[in-house]
């Protein structure tokens, strides 16, 4: 099957995920600009901020490079592009995320296990996606496949990551609020 024909069958997936994370960039912007001092001064929520944004961000632009028309080798550089930069922007959060024992609210053992392995499944969907683009060289439909590997995981994490920066600033908020009275 050709590249045009097979990426005519995807076509609503992407313009869905595209869709979807470019709303949740939005509300992610106005949650966390709330409460903007706490995603500033708290190390571990400006770190699953940028990481949920890259994420985000990574979703969004996969889904704007794969609706262009245009052939599989301008799309696969496109997403092997993608990954890269992905992983450049949220590099410094998924190497301090493993690296990190200074978190500003106590985490049990298996706690950092979940968050390391959240951050984890981020870097491994950026490289996911830089393999998707490789294989679009070669192989349409492995590549397709792996995409949507890639930006199912990269949805679920940013979702869960979502809701723990939600119940996070609310925790801190709360131990913010009552330390002044």
């Amino acid at each position: 099957m050709s590249y045009q024909a097979e990426l005519s069958g995807w076509h609503d997936f992407f313009i869905l995920a595209g869709t979807a994370s470019a709303t949740l960039v939005g509300l992610l912007f106005v949650g966390l600009s709330l409460h903007l001092r706490i995603v500033v001064t708290t190390s571990e929520v400006r770190s699953l901020a940028r990481v949920t944004l890259a994420n985000f961000g990574a979703v969004l632009f996969v889904a704007l490079f794969m609706v262009i028309p245009q052939g599989p080798s301008a799309a696969g550089l496109q997403l092997i592009g993608a990954g890269i930069v992905s992983m450049a922007v949220a590099g410094p959060s998924l190497v301090s995320a493993v690296r990190s024992g200074e978190w500003s609210f106590q985490m049990s053992a298996m706690q950092r296990v979940r968050v390391a392995l959240r951050f984890g499944l981020s870097g491994v969907s950026y490289l996911a996606i830089i393999v998707a683009g490789i294989l679009l060289l070669s192989s349409v439909r492995a590549a397709f496949i792996v995409l949507l590997i890639a930006i199912v995981f990269l949805l679920v994490v940013s979702l869960r990551n979502t809701w723990d920066l939600l119940v996070t600033v609310a925790d801190v908020t709360q131990d913010n609020g009552d330390s002044e009275t």
